[in-house]
């Protein structure tokens, strides 16, 4: 075989592991950016869902505080919420849009992960606890506007009704939260695997998450159901 046929065929199986390597980068890029993509649209619905309820907060508070106006001691309760809520709105409409900035202009997949793993660290880590807030909001304005009597509103029980109410904050944040945790452990993982060209800790994560599915919605339901039922409890 002559010198140059050598080289050549050495030449053509470079070029093949090349493109091999480029076609499993590729394919490798392709994976992760459609796993954040799901991850985006989770951030996205809750943003909106949480806006939602902020909307519904300002109504049930201005209601009850035409219900409530001549009870000082709940308007001044009620001041306070509507002021909180208001700037909970601005903020988490402001977040909403940080978010969809890094999403649309981050250079490449990887300044895209980097940015994200900042947003949950910083902005979406207060909202977390602002959005908390505001279900607990949501919850007692609906049970003050329901229970108005004729502008009095009466707590059997004060102690079951500020456990309950702790309690439902640390469950509504603890869940808020250990999703967030999940998504921080994603984009880790992809950040991971992306630099080093592999997907080991992604389908980890993958695997982990299914088999334990029905276990977190087992935990879910059964909080929900004593949650349900402490509220209940304290009310009467």
């Amino acid at each position: 075989m002559k010198k140059d046929e050598l080289i050549h065929m050495w030449q053509e199986g470079n070029d093949r592991m090349f493109m091999d390597e480029q076609t499993d980068k590729d394919m490798i890029t392709k994976y992760l950016s459609e796993k954040t993509l799901k991850g985006n649209r989770k951030i996205n619905f809750n943003l909106v869902f949480y806006g939602a309820i902020q909307l519904a907060n300002i109504i049930l508070l201005s209601m009850n505080l035409a219900g409530y106006m001549n009870n000082p001691a709940i308007i001044w309760i009620l001041i306070p919420q509507l002021i909180l809520t208001i700037g909970t709105l601005v903020f988490g409409i402001d977040v909403f849009y940080k978010f969809r900035e890094i999403n649309n202009y981050s250079e490449s997949l990887q300044k895209l992960i980097q940015k994200q793993l900042w947003f949950y660290r910083r902005p979406y880590e207060l909202w977390l606890v602002l959005a908390s807030i505001s279900a607990i909001i949501l919850i007692s304005n609906l049970n003050l506007y329901i229970d108005n009597d004729n502008g009095s509103y009466v707590i059997n029980n004060k102690a079951m009704f500020v456990g309950v109410t702790l309690l439902a904050f640390l469950f509504i944040y603890g869940t808020q939260k250990a999703a967030s945790l999940l998504g921080l452990r994603k984009l880790k993982a992809y950040l991971s695997d992306l630099q080093q060209g592999v997907l080991d800790f992604s389908e980890g994560i993958e695997r982990t998450k299914k088999r334990y599915l029905w276990l977190w919605v087992a935990v879910c339901l059964l909080l929900t159901a004593s949650l349900i039922i402490g509220i209940l409890t304290a009310l009467k």
